[in-house]
C-alpha cells in the first residue's frame, strides 16, 4: 500500500470511527429565577446559561422559545438580544455572549409579564452549528477535532515519520534545501487549491505560489527548521512558531484555551497541537495556510475588501489581528515586503530551484509591491511537478497538478509511481482508448505496471496510461528480445531507439523513468538516434544525458536544462 493509498485508507477508517463518536455539545438550561406581582400584573424572571465544556468556541448560537406576541410581553433582557415574532422569541448572544469561549459559561436572562401555557420554556431549543440542544441538557465533551474534521482529506500527511525522535526531526527539517522547502509549499498549495483560490480571490496558481514563497521568505528565508518564542516551553507563548511560514501554536487544535482559537476554517483539516505535528514540514505548512485563511475570514468580518483582505490577513498572521490597514501603520512594511518578495519569484520564475531572495534584497522592486498581484498578465503555462514524500522510506511520488489525487473523491486506489530521480512529468495525449473515459491516455508501449478492474495500466511520460490489449497482443507476437532480456538483466527492452549510454553489455536508452536495453535488431544504424553534440552534463560528468532538442525549462550555475523522456537533460552546445 503506497503513501497516498495509506492516507486514503486512514481517512476512511477515521470517517467510520466518527459514526461511533458522540460530538461534543454544550449544556443548556433556562429556569425561573423569581416571580412577583405588581398592579395585578404577574412578572417572571427567567435565568439561562450555556455551559461550553468543549475545546471549541461556540459561534452564532440562537435559542427559540414558543411565545404568543398577543398575550405575552417582554420587559427587559441581559446577556442576550431578543427578537419577537408572532409565535416565538429568538435569543442571540449579542455583544456580550456572541462568542462563547472554551470552558466558559455564558449567562443571560429576560423578564416576561403574564406568561401563560403558550410560553413554555420546557420547549426551548438551543441551536449551535448543526446541533439542536433541548433545555436541561448537560454538557458533553468529546473528540471535537474529529467532529471538526468530518469529510476532510489529507490528515496524517507527514514529511517525517511520527516515530522520529523530535531532535532528529528538527535537525532534518533545518537541513532541508531551499528547493525542498519550495516543493513542500507547492504540494500543500495544490492540495488545498480550491479553498485557497476562493478565499484569496485569485485563480492564478503561479501568482499564489509566488506570494507564498515571498511570505515564507519574509518569515524564515525558506528554512523549514526555524523556531521562535520557545524559551518558555512548548506551546506556552502564543507567539511560539515553527517552519517556513512560522506557524504559531495558536493555529492548532488543543492549544491553550486562553488563546484565540482558530476554529472557523471548516474546509481544511485542523491538526492537534503536539511537538511532532508542530515541527513536521508538511503539517506546519498546512497549518500556516489554514491560519492565513482564518485571518482572511477575520479581515472580511471587519469589512475589509479588495487587495487589503490579503494584506490585512498577512498582518493578522504576524500580529494576531486582521484589522483594517491604517495609513502609516507599521505593518505596511511587513505586508508590502511580502508583496515585493513574491513579485521577485513571479518575475524570475525561481519556483523549483535553490535560488531565493531575502528581506531587504535590492533586487526586489518595491515601487509597487502589489501591482503584479492585481494587474500582471498570467505567465505562459509552467508545469511544476508535485512532490509527495513518503515519510517511512523517504521516496517520492511525483504528480502533475492535473493528476494530483483528490482523496475526498477517490473510490479506487490512486495510481502512483515512486522515484528518487530529478523528474518533470508530462502528460500523454492518445485520443482513442478505453482509459480516456477515466481521465487517462493510452500507452504507446505494452509494459504492465498495475492491474485493476478497469484493465492493465502502464506508466509513461509521468502519468498513468491504459494498455490496449489487442494492440499489445499483436506487438508481442512480433517482438524480438534485446540484450537485457537475453542476459536476464533486471531492465526492460526499450520501445524506442534513442541511445543515452553504451557499455560492454550493449546500448542503453532511458524510458518511463528507468534504463532500458536498445533492441539491436529493430533499431538499425539508420534509425538509432544518438546525441549530435556534447553538453555540459557530459562535460562535467553530472550523470544526466544531453537533450535532443533546445527547449530550456530552467537554468542554474551548471547550465540550461530541458526535460525529455521524463528525465532532466542538458541543452546541447549546438543550440547556442
Amino acid at each position: 500500500m503506497d503513501f497516498m493509498n495509506k492516507n486514503l485508507f486512514l481517512l476512511l477508517i477515521g470517517l467510520f470511527g466518527l459514526l461511533s463518536v458522540q460530538a461534543s455539545k454544550p449544556g443548556f438550561e433556562i429556569k425561573i429565577g423569581k416571580s412577583w406581582e405588581t398592579d395585578n400584573v404577574s412578572y417572571v424572571q427567567y435565568d439561562g446559561e450555556i455551559n461550553n465544556a468543549s475545546k471549541l468556541k461556540i459561534n452564532n448560537w440562537y435559542i427559540e422559545i414558543p411565545y404568543n406576541k398577543g398575550k405575552n410581553k417582554l420587559h427587559g433582557n441581559w446577556g442576550c438580544e431578543i427578537e419577537e415574532q408572532a409565535d416565538k422569541i429568538i435569543l442571540t448572544g449579542g455583544d456580550v455572549n456572541g462568542v462563547i469561549k472554551v470552558s466558559t459559561v455564558a449567562t443571560f436572562g429576560f423578564i416576561v409579564s403574564d406568561p401563560d401555557k403558550e410560553f413554555n420554556i420546557e420547549k426551548a431549543v438551543l441551536y449551535t452549528k448543526n446541533k439542536e440542544i433541548p433545555v436541561h441538557s448537560k454538557p458533553e465533551d468529546s473528540e471535537d477535532e474529529m467532529d471538526m474534521n468530518v469529510d476532510l482529506p489529507f490528515e496524517d500527511n507527514r514529511y517525517f515519520p511520527e516515530s522520529m525522535d523530535i531532535k532528529k526531526l528538527k535537525d532534518a527539517a533545518t537541513a532541508m534545501s531551499v528547493s525542498e522547502v519550495k516543493e513542500v509549499i507547492f504540494k500543500e498549495l495544490v492540495e488545498h487549491w480550491d479553498v485557497i483560490k476562493a478565499y484569496l480571490k485569485n485563480d492564478n496558481m503561479l501568482k499564489v505560489f509566488a506570494l507564498f514563497l515571498g511570505w515564507a521568505t519574509r518569515e524564515s528565508t525558506l528554512n523549514a527548521g526555524v523556531e521562535t518564542a520557545f524559551e518558555d516551553g512548548f506551546g506556552v507563548n502564543s507567539a511560539h512558531a515553527y517552519g517556513p511560514f512560522q506557524t504559531a501554536v495558536t493555529a492548532f487544535y488543543g492549544c491553550d484555551p486562553s488563546f484565540d482559537l482558530e476554529d472557523d476554517v471548516k474546509e481544511i483539516y485542523w491538526y492537534t497541537l503536539n511537538e511532532k505535528n508542530f515541527c513536521d514540514p508538511y503539517i506546519s505548512t498546512h497549518m500556516g495556510i489554514r491560519k492565513l485563511i482564518h485571518f482572511v475570514i477575520e479581515a472580511e468580518n471587519f469589512g475589509v475588501t479588495g487587495l487589503d483582505v490579503v494584506r490585512s490577513a498577512l498582518k493578522g498572521f504576524n500580529s494576531g489581528h486582521a484589522t483594517p490597514m491604517q495609513e502609516n501603520e507599521t505593518f505596511h512594511s511587513y505586508c508590502d515586503e511580502i508583496g515585493s518578495l513574491g513579485h521577485w519569484y513571479y518575475e524570475t520564475g525561481h519556483y523549483e530551484d535553490d535560488e531565493y531572495t531575502w528581506t531587504g534584497d535590492s533586487r526586489c522592486d518595491r515601487n509597487d509591491p502589489w501591482g503584479w498581484w492585481e494587474n500582471d498578465d498570467p505567465l505562459p503555462k509552467v508545469e511544476i511537478p508535485v512532490h509527495v514524500r513518503n515519510p517511512e522510506d523517504g521516496t517520492e511520488t511525483i504528480y502533475t497538478v492535473d493528476n494530483y489525487p483528490k482523496a475526498e473523491t477517490s473510490s479506487t486506489p490512486a495510481k502512483t509511481t515512486t522515484t528518487t530521480s530529478k523528474t518533470k512529468p508530462t502528460s500523454s495525449n492518445n485520443e482513442k482508448c478505453w482509459a480516456k473515459d477515466l481521465g487517462f491516455s493510452c500507452c504507446q508501449a505494452c509494459e504492465v505496471t498495475y492491474t485493476d478492474n478497469d484493465g492493465d495500466w502502464g506508466f509513461e511520460n509521468g502519468d498513468w496510461c491504459g494498455i490496449i490489449e489487442q494492440n499489445c497482443k499483436q506487438s508481442n507476437s512480433d517482438k524480438t528480445k534485446c540484450f537485457t532480456e537475453e542476459k536476464g538483466m533486471d531492465f526492460p527492452c526499450c520501445q524506442g531507439c534513442e541511445v543515452y549510454y553504451t557499455d560492454d553489455d550493449g546500448e542503453w536508452g532511458f524510458e518511463n523513468n528507468q534504463w532500458c536495453g536498445i533492441n539491436s535488431e529493430t533499431c538499425s544504424s539508420s534509425n538509432v538516434v544518438t546525441p549530435t553534440s556534447k553538453c555540459f552534463t557530459e562535460e562535467k560528468g553530472l550523470g544526466f544525458p544531453c537533450c535532443q532538442e533546445c527547449t530550456v525549462v530552467t537554468s542554474d550555475d551548471d547550465g540550461d536544462w530541458g526535460v525529455e523522456n521524463n528525465e532532466w537533460c542538458g541543452i546541447p552546445n549546438s543550440c547556442y
